[in-house]
């Protein structure tokens, strides 16, 4: 028997016990809700739009249901989920146990690229959110909601990283109208045809995901982000036509671990 160098072994027990910490802390992050009044000075009754993004859904577990807690506790008018729900083609049965979970409170979705990656059977996930009250999944398509005295107006489109986005949907609106824009990856705002399309209007804000703020951040420094990223990591950017918001996200994908990226719901007040 061959006995190993005491410092190898000490190396490994450290190496060992430093995945161990960064595990439990990392799985530890907590659920940052972030809030947004984007009300003009005029507008005194609010349209409250939670953003949940990224979600990954792998199971209806603890995590899930506080997530629709603190959703519930925010009386939202609309939810919207903008893209990656789910990563794997047998994950519907969850989403629909997510969805039902929120009741009543409308929920909207977008794809990310991993529902496409996935391989996720399109026309179900449709018909998945078609089965909730004013629910609606989005493809390349302009809806209306109205809560109360406000109306919104949604232009949900296709993912940049693994989709098809539709740009004639870019088309000017009325800048009366408060407008909201989704799209799963940001990397979309760079585009320069995009650019000039979005210099000719003024929407309400922009929403996106797919960066999880890195996942793995260093005082706001994420070193390793996703294709479609761009530039963008987390939370406002001024882009042509809008103020982009970048959600951190959920859950988790590759690794499952955050470190310096908490999971976010990112809550708009317009």
């Amino acid at each position: 028997m061959f006995s190993r160098p005491i410092w190898l072994v000490s190396l490994v027990l450290a190496i060992g016990l430093l995945t161990a910490l960064c595990l439990y802390w990392c799985s530890g992050s907590d659920l940052e809700v972030t809030h947004h009044d984007m009300r003009a000075p005029s507008q005194a009754a609010r349209f409250r739009v939670v953003q949940l993004s990224d979600l990954h859904l792998q199971s209806f577990g603890k995590s899930e249901i506080a997530v629709v807690a603190q959703v519930q506790a925010l009386q939202p008018d609309l939810v919207l989920l903008t893209g990656d729900a789910i990563d794997r083609a047998d994950a519907l049965p969850v989403l629909k146990d997510f969805l039902a979970a929120l009741g009543t409170i409308p929920a909207v979705a977008v794809p990310g690229n991993w529902e496409h990656w996935s391989g996720v059977d399109f026309p179900a996930l449709i018909a998945l959110f078609a089965a909730q009250p004013n629910g609606r999944f989005l493809l390349n398509e302009r809806v209306s909601f109205t809560s109360g005295e406000r109306k919104i107006h949604l232009i949900g489109l296709d993912d940049f990283t693994a989709g098809q986005p539709d740009a004639r949907l870019l088309s000017p609106a009325p800048s009366d109208n408060v407008t909201v824009l989704v799209q799963h990856s940001p990397g979309f705002f760079e585009v320069p045809e995009i650019n000039r399309l979005m210099s000719q209007q003024r929407l309400s804000v922009c929403l996106s995901g797919h960066t999880h703020g890195g996942q793995v951040s260093f005082g706001g420094w994420a070193p390793f982000r996703p294709v479609g990223s761009g530039r963008f990591v987390a939370g406002f950017y001024d882009v042509p036509g809008c103020r982009l918001y970048v959600s951190k996200g959920l859950g988790t994908s590759v690794l499952p671990l955050r470190w310096g990226a908490a999971p976010e719901i990112a809550v708009f007040d317009l």
